[in-house]
């Protein structure tokens, strides 16, 4: 896909990852169309400079018509399960994406336009201290099982024409969503507890960072390329929470078992949480030519802590 601009549909335009995708791309110089349940929460989209319409994921006639006006679709959407994750519940978050990824990605190879897909790194599933790369095959955590069905059938439709592009990113952090509700107020209580033993890695991206991977792949990514994108270092859990505890103060987190993670998270999320996943970003790095403004945790938890201080939940944008 050629650079320049282009007119760019994002399906969850509010969310963490989505609102950071969309100010990218702004930035890059496109034009994009935010995909929204909520009109009132697009009120920062639309000065950063971002169309917005209505829609939702479980009506595909709510979406599909704006892909007609599009050059290309980025799918960021995702249902949030509230309270502890049971199974039920993520079969209805999958059940969703599935219905609206196959609608988005068959109107996409019907018009020959580039579809970008978020994936995680759930999707590799536990491989303890052994390293992960685009090439590990997929055997995913329990909150990655949807996601690795979906980019199998993409992969498939890739074969039969479709210009995909599959974004898989780390532990995602930043002034906002997972890390502020569960990871920094909890901190700031005083509450912030290890689950296990914490000697599982994972590999941790800044919001912004992610975004600008999204900017360059939307142009710049051949036909069928997936990436895992994630900063240089993967840190173990513990190694994770004890740096933001003392960043904030505080002193070495407490400890969680197993079994209360499960009865507090739910099963799924438990599991998912206790993966270790150790990826490089290599070939995000050598393809696209990304690289990690914060190249480290230790380099993100400031510039974080501080829009997290001041309420906002994008430093760069400051938007709130």
């Amino acid at each position: 896909m050629s650079s320049g601009g282009r007119t760019v549909l994002v399906t969850g335009a509010t969310g963490f990852v989505g609102s950071a995708v969309t100010c990218a791309l702004l930035d890059a110089g496109h034009d994009v169309v935010g995909l929204v349940r909520s009109p009132g929460r697009a009120r920062g989209l639309v000065v950063a400079g971002a169309r917005v319409a209505v829609g939702d994921m479980r009506d595909p006639e709510s979406y599909l018509p704006l892909v007609d006006d599009a050059d290309a679709v980025v799918h960021a959407a995702q249902l949030t399960p509230a309270g502890r994750v049971t199974a039920s519940k993520v079969r209805r978050l999958n059940a969703a994406n599935t219905l609206m990824t196959g609608a988005l990605a068959r109107r996409c190879l019907r018009d020959g336009k580039r579809f970008v897909y978020t994936g995680g790194c759930f999707v590799y599933g536990d491989h303890g201290a052994d390293w992960i790369d685009e090439s590990t095959p997929l055997s995913p955590s329990p909150m990655g099982e949807g996601d690795a069905a979906e980019i199998r059938k993409l992969r498939e439709l890739h074969e039969s024409g479709l210009d995909s592009v599959v974004i898989s990113p780390g532990f995602v952090y930043g002034p906002g969503s997972t890390f502020k509700d569960v990871f920094y107020e909890s901190a700031r209580r005083g509450r912030l507890r290890c689950p296990g033993p914490g000697t599982n890695y994972w590999s941790c991206v800044h919001v912004e960072d992610l975004a600008a991977a999204y900017a360059l792949a939307l142009t710049g990514a051949p036909a069928g390329a997936e990436y895992a994108v994630v900063d240089d270092e993967p840190l173990t859990l513990r190694s994770m929470l004890d740096r933001l505890a003392a960043a904030m103060g505080g002193t070495r987190v407490g400890k969680a078992p197993p079994p209360a993670v499960r009865l507090l998270a739910g099963r799924p999320a438990a599991a998912s949480l206790l993966t270790s996943y150790r990826v490089r970003n290599a070939k995000a790095r050598r393809e696209l030519g990304w690289a990690p403004r914060y190249a480290t945790v230790d380099e993100g938890l400031p510039p974080t802590l501080d829009a997290l201080r001041e309420g906002g939940e994008f430093s760069r944008h400051g938007r709130g």
